[in-house]
């Protein structure tokens, strides 16, 4: 296991049946895809400040929070997250686990990646719920039992009130 796999650790707790992990895709769930990162530029061609500056969308801190308030283990699991992000994103230490499919090679959709971040975050496939904005990645995650969500990043808002719902807490 690398040192970046094992963020700060918030114990896996009984979701009451529902999920123990939460599995969040980066780039196009928790931050804007890339479609709507160019949307932004300005007249210059240069990507807005307040984008440059937090990509993170607002709900997704949200649902991270309440998904570990409710003892919910929260991870990444990314094809494009490099090691060097982990001290300038601050949303990776708000996660208990980080796991970059591009320190092995093994990458969405290899079924092999989603095993990785099962023995990672210490689950099976029905304790699991992730969340990607690329089919094949979310019939990856199914093949291997995983519950997965397609996210739309064009009703990005309404895709968070759906994982929030999942994720609520007593």
């Amino acid at each position: 296991m690398h040192e970046y796999d094992r963020l700060p650790v918030n114990q896996v707790g009984d979701a009451r049946g529902g999920i123990r992990v939460l599995l969040l895709d980066y780039g196009g769930v928790c931050t804007p895809s890339t479609r709507e990162f160019l949307a932004a530029q300005d007249q210059d061609g240069c990507p807005s400040l307040v984008a440059a500056q937090d990509a993170t969308r607002p709900e997704c801190r949200s649902v991270v929070a309440r998904a570990r308030a409710a003892g919910i283990c929260v991870a990444i699991l990314s094809n494009e997250i490099d090691r060097s992000w982990a001290a300038s994103v601050p949303l990776l230490a708000e996660v208990d686990h980080v796991i970059a499919c591009s320190d092995n090679g093994l990458l969405k959709p290899d079924r092999r990646a989603y095993q990785r971040a099962l023995m990672v975050t210490g689950s099976s496939a029905d304790q699991v719920l992730f969340v990607d904005d690329e089919p094949e990645n979310v019939a990856g995650a199914r093949a291997v039992g995983i519950e997965a969500l397609l996210f739309d990043v064009d009703r990005a808002a309404d895709c968070w009130a759906e994982i929030a719902e999942r994720v609520k807490g007593p």
